[in-house]
């Protein structure tokens, strides 16, 4: 259990660690070349460990087919980006089934039909069976701008080597993660050319495995949360270094109409305070696919708007199991109404004060941190392992910045 005293006046610097959401699919990419690239800013958190754990088990047991039915695949929702290693290197992959956060259903029917138009044969039975069987559409239209299913998508046909032909890709999420990973294919020589109009043209090439390094990006979703903390913390200023600015463009709109003092001071660099939030006004925003609001950061925002004065509206367009979080700011003293499973509204400003709270959600927690930060009294959160899944550190970096947090 963690337990976190109210915290105002905190100062100090802030360095952003590398993203898991980059991370993952990368580094399942590159057991396809034998985990010849080092990647430098490999973040130490736990989904990259079970990852690596994962694929190290089922190679060891692996034979005829590629063996994901261990168990470990049920606590993580990245497990599936294994699935196209496992055909490149043995044709067919048995698959149990991916976990993660309970943030509502979270279908893998894109995933299979990304997969489908690229040649793969997708069964149910005692398991899911995925295997190697057609060469892939010349045109592949995917269903929606999954960011998991073109991942998994791009990193099968970067090695597939059974094409000679362009194959173009619409509907293609673009966010950070999706252009590193792009970036890091394209480095072993793939030749993807991703375009404005969210497509991609991908021609055949050849992928060279000799020793290279490549650079994960920063994690803007800690930045963001990081960000949030400033703002609604009493009395505070902190400085988040190492991230792209670039990347939380779609948080300053909904930042300046808040009326959050921040200042972008070079292109890694940003500094927030909440020397403004007496002055904080209510906001109505939705969370989209990139480059609009990222509903991953829905949650934390959502949270300092329990301190902006009138009546705030979030529009969740992606789960509808992204409020579980609400009930845990009631807790909290938050005055809050759920309106259907993808809408709700806050009235603030509010006084929160500490309690006991849990959560199933990554988001969940990083959105409890600023909870508890600007809660009066002590507040204390059950299941707090899933912190480690997305957030590297966190214990050391919130008392770098005065947080008063202990594990108890």
């Amino acid at each position: 259990m963690f337990q976190i005293e109210y915290s105002p006046s905190l100062k100090w610097e802030i360095l952003i660690s590398w993203s898991k959401n980059a991370a993952l699919p990368i580094v399942a990419a590159n057991y396809c070349v034998g985990n010849a690239v080092k990647l430098l800013n490999k973040p130490n958190i736990k989904d990259v460990v079970s990852m690596e754990t994962l694929a190290d088990a089922a190679l060891a047991k692996s034979t005829d087919y590629f063996d994901l039915t261990d168990d470990l695949a049920k606590k993580f929702r990245a497990s599936i980006l294994l699935i196209p290693f496992g055909l490149i290197k043995f044709g067919k992959v048995k698959f149990v089934w991916s976990g993660g956060c309970n943030i509502g259903k979270r279908p893998l029917d894109m995933f299979d039909d990304a997969l489908v138009k690229a040649g793969i044969k997708v069964t149910e039975w005692t398991h899911k069976t995925f295997e190697v069987v057609w060469l892939p559409k010349k045109n592949i239209m995917l269903q929606w701008f999954s960011v998991t299913a073109i991942e998994a998508l791009l990193t099968y046909l970067a090695f597939a080597n059974n094409f000679d032909y362009d194959i173009n890709i619409y509907q293609v999420a673009i966010e950070p993660h999706v252009r590193n990973l792009i970036a890091f294919l394209n480095s072993i020589g793939a030749d993807i050319h991703l375009n404005v109009d969210h497509s991609i043209v991908m021609k055949p090439s050849k992928i060279v495995s000799d020793h290279k390094e490549f650079t994960i990006i920063a994690d803007y979703i800690e930045a963001g949360t990081y960000f949030a903390i400033g703002a609604g913390a009493d009395d505070s200023e902190i400085t988040i270094k190492w991230c792209d600015v670039d990347d939380l463009s779609a948080i300053y709109s909904v930042a300046a109409k808040i009326w959050i003092d921040f200042k972008i001071l070079d292109k890694y660099t940003i500094r927030v305070s909440s020397k403004n939030k007496k002055n904080y006004q209510a906001v109505k925003f939705e969370t989209r696919t990139y480059p609009w609001f990222p509903t991953d950061l829905q949650s934390i925002f959502w949270t300092l708007l329990t301190q902006a004065t009138w009546i705030s509206k979030i529009f969740e367009t992606l789960y509808e199991g992204r409020f579980n979080y609400l009930t845990e700011l009631e807790n909290l003293g938050a005055r809050i109404e759920i309106l259907n499973p993808h809408e709700a509204i806050v009235i603030g400003p509010t006084k929160l004060k500490g309690g006991y709270v849990s959560s199933t959600d990554l988001r969940c927690w990083g959105a409890m941190i600023l909870a508890w930060i600007m809660a009066r009294g002590t507040t204390n959160i059950m299941n707090e392992d899933i912190i480690a899944r997305g957030y590297d550190d966190i214990l050391n970096k919130l008392h770098s910045i005065w947080v008063h947090i202990q594990a108890v």
